[in-house]
């Protein structure tokens, strides 16, 4: 099903061998958790721990906040209706609301809870559009696949864990950064009243922070291997030091235009946003990298590194450039050319 940040692959939530299936078709570990759709704030509080009263509070406000969008929300799950596997076994789960029209009307017209990670076999890049689906499950008769034509935002949601740290402090966990900014959070604590009865900091996992695959995860997106094109693919700030990699038998993906006296140098050239928007090149990420794996002329991915070489905060969509190096890290596992 589409949503506004990729297509994610869903399954009854409440139904623990219809989400095992989910594991299955995409190959995916069982240590990374599920997250879990609804169509209201209401179906989400009957799935969370009720028990935490400080945090549901905050979760409400939150969710009246961010939701419907791109914000994913880990908190206990309340476990006499979400299967303990749909967790990694932690017994936290991850809720949100999208804001797709097409993936609304699914939540409401199954009247069921859809747990939905992207519909793509395991590590790879994620998918945007429903050609991307079927490019990945053709060969599974078992995959249905609405088609919402391309989603509007482009990567995956933020997922962030409200942590009670006692004596109304709590820390707002951001586990893997994406459609809700770091800025965004900050002026939502700013500026929503509601928010000022608590002391809360917000804390985000640095870019080398990754867990182990055999580790259970209580949020979704902190492998390393993750995101990534079938090609050799490399960090790229504009000089190769890797002898086995030839700028002619190379795709370049750049941003803004920063490597274009490069570009007659490799087989490929593309430029996320020649504009230079972050915006713009979230929403072409994933497309880009998919075209990239299949030129069958070249042997390696070189994608600009935009920590390094865009530093203006001036950029349309600055607040996402964080969210965008994430994508493009794991998509080359911090491999630099």
């Amino acid at each position: 099903m589409p949503t506004e940040t990729v297509y994610g692959l869903g399954a009854n939530a409440l139904d623990e061998a219809a989400c095992k299936s989910i594991f299955t078709t995409k190959g995916r570990p069982l240590t990374d958790p599920l997250i879990v759709h609804v169509h209201s704030v209401e179906q989400a509080l009957g799935l969370a721990d009720s028990s935490a009263t400080e945090v549901m509070q905050i979760f409400k406000i939150l969710a009246a906040k961010f939701w419907p969008g791109p914000l994913t929300l880990v908190v206990r799950a309340n476990l006499e209706q979400v299967p303990m596997m749909i967790t990694a076994e932690t017994g936290f789960v991850g809720l949100r609301m999208p804001s797709s029209e097409l993936a609304l009307a699914l939540l409401k017209e199954s009247g069921v809870p859809i747990a939905a990670p992207s519909a793509n076999k395991f590590g790879h890049v994620s998918p945007t559009k429903a050609e991307h689906v079927y490019n990945d499950f053709y060969l599974d008769s078992e995959v249905t696949i609405l088609d919402g034509g391309p989603c509007n935002f482009g990567i995956e949601s933020t997922v962030m864990k409200i942590c009670d740290l006692g004596d109304k402090k709590f820390e707002f966990l951001v586990l893997r950064k994406g459609g809700v900014s770091e800025k965004a959070l900050h002026e939502a604590i700013k500026d929503v009243p509601e928010l000022h009865d608590f002391d809360i900091s917000i804390v985000a996992k640095a870019h080398k922070e990754f867990k182990e695959e055999t580790e259970n995860l209580e949020g979704p997106g902190q492998f390393l291997r993750h995101y990534a094109p079938n090609i050799d693919s490399f960090l790229f700030a504009g000089e190769v030091k890797d002898q086995n990699i030839q700028l002619s038998r190379s795709v370049l993906i750049d941003f803004g235009a920063i490597l274009a006296s490069q570009k007659d140098k490799v087989q490929h050239y593309v430029d996320l946003s020649a504009r230079g928007s972050f915006l713009e090149a979230v929403n072409q990420l994933y497309d880009v990298l998919r075209w990239a794996e299949t030129r069958e002329d070249s042997d390696s991915v070189l994608i600009a590194d935009v920590l390094k070489l865009a530093q203006s905060a001036e950029i349309e969509g600055a607040e996402h450039k964080e969210a965008l190096f994430d994508r493009i890290f794991r998509a080359t596992s911090g491999k630099q050319a």
